[in-house]
């Protein structure tokens, strides 16, 4: 598959739905996005003055002394710019049912970090986009790289995938991640005062629906699930999905609800009639992974938003299918009086499509996420 193969839009993720018709859609959905992406990195290289320092446990105690070791025998006369604090781990099939991800997360740290005997970076955590059903820290690796070589530690994690994972198994995740950065904060060298996060996508969504929980103690408290309350400064929200009553397909509904399987057509999308069978003939409780209560309020969670939300940069593309949830959260925004820049990008140039800022080889990506370094300065 050739870059110019690239996927550029959400819509062309659900024509992939039924591309084999003894695999489950979404498996199929999974397997064109990552040809998508594959596609979009070939020829990458990893910048030379950044280190990764790979699979660190977010859900273990963190080994200090195992940590501080690696940092202290690390050779810079050796090209040793990958430096791995454990295995890969559970190589379990990604696809299969029993398949529930494990919780590695990497630091992408500039050079200097690691001769530094004062470390006290400022830290980025990337919440990575794949609507809720697809991706992990590694095809985020090229873009943390970037970031990191910007003076950040970047912070580049897997969490749980639907549908083998139900809501609220991701915005879990992405609390624990935060809560294990912020106890070991020391450990890592990074200076909790300066904590940004990003995400796209589904990230996007998951890095907003975290900011909401965590400034929001009335919403936090309604909640039937792990939360964390530390806020980042700031942070940035690329090509997301929001508007989550709106959604009508199935990958909103691997991640909310049980019944998925049944539900799939051939186009990637769910039926609302359907949808309206299920419901007669099954209770709210069963159709859905939550209750009925944690459900409203996941979908009506752009109502909890409150001055207390962080200093936001919403990035769309003119050219994505998703622009307009952008232009709602920015309506919200600007009616909550959150302080916010709100930047469209595309218009000249078509093959800025949905998440076009992680293609290190667009120079109108390139200049986006140049755009919001600057803005996290």
């Amino acid at each position: 598959m050739d870059r110019e193969r690239m996927m550029k839009n959400v819509a062309e993720i659900f024509s992939r739905g039924a591309v084999e018709k003894n695999l489950p859609a979404w498996v199929n959905m999974r397997h064109a996005w990552k040809a998508s992406d594959a596609a979009r990195d070939r020829g990458l290289e990893y910048p030379a003055n950044v280190v990764q320092i790979k699979n660190l446990d977010y859900k273990k105690e963190l080994d200090e002394v195992r940590f501080n070791e690696l940092i202290e025998t690390w050779d810079k006369g050796v090209e040793r710019n990958i430096i791995f604090f454990a295995d890969s781990g559970d190589a379990a099939d990604v696809d299969s049912a029993s398949y529930t991800s494990n919780s590695y997360m990497d630091i992408c740290v500039p050079i200097s970090y690691m001769t530094d005997e004062n470390r006290k970076y400022p830290v980025i955590v990337s919440v990575h986009g794949g609507g809720w059903f697809y991706g992990d820290k590694e095809l985020y690796s090229h873009y943390c790289c970037l970031l990191a070589e910007h003076g950040y530690v970047v912070v580049n994690f897997n969490y749980r995938l639907s549908p083998q994972n139900k809501y609220p198994a991701a915005i879990e995740d992405v609390a624990y991640l935060i809560r294990y950065i912020h106890e070991n904060a020391q450990t890592l060298g990074i200076d909790i005062d300066n904590f940004y996060m990003v995400g796209d996508s589904a990230g996007a969504q998951l890095t907003a629906n975290y900011c909401i929980i965590a400034s929001n103690s009335d919403y936090r408290a309604k909640l039937d699930f792990f939360t964390y309350d530390l806020l980042p400064k700031k942070i940035c929200l690329n090509c997301g999905a929001y508007k989550m009553a709106e959604r009508n397909d199935n990958i909103s509904a691997w991640y909310l609800r049980n019944d998925v399987d049944d539900d799939q057509n051939s186009d990637g999308k769910t039926s609302s009639h359907d949808k309206a069978e299920k419901c007669e003939s099954k209770k709210i409780s069963q159709a859905y992974a939550v209750t009925e209560e944690q459900y409203k309020l996941f979908m009506d969670q752009l109502d909890y938003i409150n001055t207390d939300f962080p200093e936001a940069y919403l990035m769309y593309s003119v050219n994505d299918d998703l622009a307009s949830h952008t232009k709602v959260l920015d309506e919200v925004l600007n009616k909550v009086g959150v302080a916010h820049i709100t930047k469209a990008y595309g218009q000249n140039n078509p093959d800025s499509g949905h998440v076009f800022h992680m293609n290190m080889y667009n120079p109108e990506g390139i200049l986006c996420n140049e755009d919001e370094c600057a803005f996290m300065k």
